[in-house]
């Protein structure tokens, strides 16, 4: 890669990154491509030469985040070790807006959720990238049965869509600080719930304990 290369890409990835925080933030109501190049410290005229619209940018705002996501979720299957009970609770609790980090994940997408909703581009990115988050289930999923682990005669695909939306349900409620509804709650109704689809000999154990601390967003660099 040149030099001139090297610089386009940092560029853009600033962009991402800042665009990203400009929306949690802000808004998405309140973002104006102007305010995304003052925080990422570039020229309007640099920012259009990437993303000349904002649908443009927005698609690969969903893009960059969850790819920075999906990296600290191979680590938490990483810490996970072997067991595939551990493994799957880890996984759906990286999908909970459980600490600040997650939850600024969150904001991100429940601020584009609606936006993919009317825009077909955007909701064809977000099916995407849900698609893997199915995927990821359904392995883990597969390979607990393979293990005697988990006994169950549902399909593992609509298993791993129902734990999925499991995690947006309760995260929701938890990310909008429903009273009646806190981490540990929404933790606990997961581990039983899916403990039952899955067959598991009880609700899923707890999550393995996250060596990352603070509160860094998955867009920032890691």
């Amino acid at each position: 890669m040149t030099q001139r290369e090297q610089a386009s890409a940092e560029a853009r990835s600033r962009i991402l990154a800042a665009a990203a925080e400009v929306i949690v933030r802000d808004g998405l109501a309140q973002v104006r491509m102007a305010s995304i190049a003052r925080a990422a410290g570039v020229s309007a005229g640099l920012l259009h030469y990437h993303f000349d619209t904002k649908e443009l940018l927005f698609g690969e705002v969903l893009r960059y985040s969850h790819a920075r996501s999906a990296e600290l979720n191979h680590r938490a299957l990483a810490d996970a070790g072997d067991d595939p009970a551990v493994r799957l609770s880890s996984f759906l609790d990286r999908c909970m807006p459980s600490d600040e980090q997650r939850a600024h994940e969150w904001l991100l997408w429940q601020e584009l959720d609606l936006l993919c909703l009317r825009d077909p581009g955007l909701a064809e990115v977000s099916a995407d990238l849900y698609e893997d988050l199915y995927a990821t289930v359904t392995g883990l999923v597969v390979d607990g049965l393979a293990a005697g682990v988990f006994h169950t005669a549902l399909e593992p695909r609509l298993v791993a869509e129902t734990a999925v939306a499991l995690t947006d349900g309760f995260g929701a409620r938890v990310l909008a600080h429903d009273p009646t509804l806190g981490v540990e709650q929404a933790r606990t109704a997961i581990a039983t719930t899916v403990g039952v689809l899955v067959g598991h000999d009880g609700p899923l154990p707890a999550p393995a304990p996250s060596p990352r601390k603070g509160g860094r967003p998955a867009w920032t660099s890691v």
